[in-house]
């Protein structure tokens, strides 16, 4: 459902008529430039029951008296801007009031979709997302929080319990009994296929090199949930957390990443407020990076060492000298291991990472490190290079959460 209202911007007064698309969020911000003075225009649209919405200012607009409406609207009565939270617009579609990129989003979502056993009606949108992701992210944290606080199982049966009866509305077959059962429900539902492409071959690969050094692996496992697994949950939550902050922003091309589709560059999505995410990047890539030592050490076992010692070094300078954007270098000949790496640039990590990158229009400007040259990217492939470093990263946070029942 798209749903207009008629703004204008406070500054300059520039007039504009907003076509948005509903998407699955209760409560959704968007903000777009203004085409003649530049400054931010943020709107937010806080669903009531749907298919009933309501606007409301965020910054920089006002509202005006709804004169005109999708059908009689001219370009004299102000500028179209298209906004959805789940799609990307071509390049003649984002000023277009017969715009509905959801119809092509459905061809390509269709040959990757679950079907519903025993019902009629295959709901495109809700089986291929996460309805209320954002707000439910906060059930699926606090589960993972508490999960070993010793006399909260009371208040984690009953996060559980809230967890399925939420998930049961739109599939209805939804059991989850444990806190792991919940997190990977929640992971799997919101990112397949990609999220099981990724994790299910290297999960195989890891079995294996347990049932062929099952001492070694017992040693390495011991290290993990001592010195490991802790400190990992906290970085996993900071950064699973800071995403959903900006779901609005990144949401709008993750199709493309959950389903292996590089044709980004051309798409433009509504909605851009950069300031929002231009350290993300940097920050999965700091995290996912960080994780690599786990297939670092299964590489150093599966190599016929024991896991600390790799083939020129100890654990101790791998953890503490390797630079992030070599920590794959000694597995990257490992296919389901290496596989975490699509998406990674160790440039625009540096940019990102240090707040050296910037959007002008479209298009995202970076310096890298070294000699500091300046780089650019179309702004919907930023995104998608984002969304791309978060599905590995729950990938990889489906494997520790795997690893202590191996």
């Amino acid at each position: 459902m798209v749903t207009t209202d008629y703004v204008c911007c406070k500054t300059c007064g520039e007039k504009y008529f907003l076509r948005v698309g509903i998407g699955l969020e209760k409560y959704q911000v968007h903000s777009f430039d203004c085409k003649s003075c530049s400054l931010p225009i943020s709107i937010a649209i806080r669903v009531l029951e749907p298919p009933n919405a309501q606007f409301e200012g965020v910054e920089n607009v006002i509202f005006l008296d709804k004169t005109v409406t999708s059908i009689n609207h001219s370009e004299e009565d102000g500028i179209i801007i298209n906004l959805h939270p789940f799609f990307a617009f071509d390049q003649n579609e984002i000023h277009n009031r017969f715009a509905f990129p959801s119809m092509l989003y459905v061809l390509k979502i269709t040959e990757h979709l679950r079907f519903l056993p025993h019902s009629e009606f295959q709901d495109v949108e809700r089986q291929f997302n996460i309805p209320n992701a954002n707000n439910l992210w906060g059930t699926v944290k606090n589960l993972l929080l508490l999960e070993n606080n010793k006399g909260k199982t009371k208040l984690i049966n009953k996060l559980i319990k809230h967890y399925e009866d939420q998930r049961k509305i739109y599939i209805p077959d939804t059991q989850v009994f444990s806190v792991k059962d919940v997190a990977l429900n929640f992971f799997d539902n919101l990112f397949y296929p990609r999220f099981d492409e990724t994790a299910e071959p290297a999960l195989n690969f890891i079995a294996s090199i347990k049932n062929s050094n099952p001492d070694n692996f017992q040693n390495f496992l011991s290290f993990y949930l001592g010195d490991l697994k802790q400190q990992h949950l906290t970085q996993y939550l900071l950064t699973f957390s800071d995403y959903f902050k900006i779901y609005t922003q990144l949401s709008q091309v993750v199709v493309h990443a959950r389903i292996g589709d590089e044709e980004v560059d051309d798409k433009i999505v509504g909605s851009k407020c950069f300031e929002d995410v231009k350290l993300y990047y940097g920050q999965a890539y700091e995290a996912l990076t960080s994780f690599f030592v786990i297939f670092a050490c299964l590489n150093n076992i599966h190599s016929g060492r024991v896991y600390d010692q790799f083939e020129n070094m100890t654990l101790n300078k791998y953890i503490k000298d390797v630079s992030k954007e070599k920590k794959a270098n000694s597995f990257i000949n490992i296919k389901p291991f290496s596989a975490f790496t699509d998406g990674l640039d160790s440039a625009l990590r540096n940019g990102s990472h240090h707040a050296s990158i910037w959007r002008d229009g479209e298009k995202v400007f970076y310096r890298s490190g070294g000699t500091g040259m300046q780089r650019e990217m179309p702004f919907s492939r930023y995104l998608h290079l984002c969304n791309k470093l978060t599905i590995s990263l729950t990938a990889m946070f489906r494997i520790e959460l795997e690893l202590k029942d191996f």
